[in-house]
């Protein structure tokens, strides 16, 4: 019982933060802007600064729930349009439900967490600690051989792991959208989404190592005598 709560304990620390590396880096306008600016989007795609800048932060606000709708206007290589189509905004109401609910289970999450650090302080507040690293080292270990195989695959063939992302968590084909004639394909191109899948990653990582270095170094100084390493 206490293994598999200190395990779940440690899936449900790391669940949080990877919903909290997705929403500061996913849903930060500053993320892409610069971005743009490098690569020089705007003017490869037909559109002004200030119109695609817009677009990018009338987007991510619509995801965070900060507004209900997509709709805008923008310029594109001189025609006056609505920003995103019936097809995208379609799309993006999926996105947002995907996105809503991984908040949603983050929430869980933490309200999990909590309960469990309440038990085991009242059950087993001496060798709690002991407990709750060994659970977090033994989820770590799940994430890092996931880490690993989808590392490998994001390096080498991003367009297959996009595409099998996308097959998983949409039920229909909205996704696949048109250069020619969709916006956000063109305000959104597999470059920023490699770079963003990355960041994530990264971020993920970072949050990871001191809780991992200060779990190591708990369970082999600080646990109690006698506690199974």
């Amino acid at each position: 019982m206490r293994r598999i709560l200190s395990f779940l304990f440690g899936w449900c620390f790391i669940i949080a933060c990877v919903v909290f590396s997705i929403k500061s880096t996913a849903l930060n306008p500053n993320f892409y802007i610069p971005k743009y600016e490098e690569m020089h989007l705007a003017q490869d795609i037909g559109v002004s600064k200030k119109d695609l800048n817009q677009s990018i932060r009338l987007l991510l606000d619509y995801l965070d729930d900060k507004r209900d709708d997509i709709k805008g206007t923008i310029t594109w290589y001189g025609n006056h349009q609505e920003t995103f189509n019936e097809r995208e905004t379609s799309h993006m109401g999926d996105v947002k439900a995907l996105y809503q609910n991984a908040v949603k289970v983050a929430k869980i999450s933490l309200v999990i967490l909590a309960l469990i650090l309440l038990y085991f302080y009242w059950n087993e507040k001496e060798k709690m600690f002991a407990y709750l690293s060994k659970g977090f080292l033994g989820a770590l270990l799940t994430l890092i051989i996931m880490l690993v195989f989808f590392g490998f695959w994001i390096l080498t063939d991003f367009t297959s792991f996009w595409t099998w992302f996308h097959t998983i968590f949409f039920s229909n084909q909205l996704w696949l959208l048109d250069p020619n004639t969709d916006f956000m394909i063109c305000m959104l191109p597999e470059t920023i989404f490699y770079q963003l899948v990355l960041s994530c990653v990264i971020k993920v990582i970072c949050l990871m190592v001191p809780v991992s270095l200060l779990s190591i170094y708990y369970m082999v100084k600080k646990a109690p005598i006698g506690f199974e390493r």
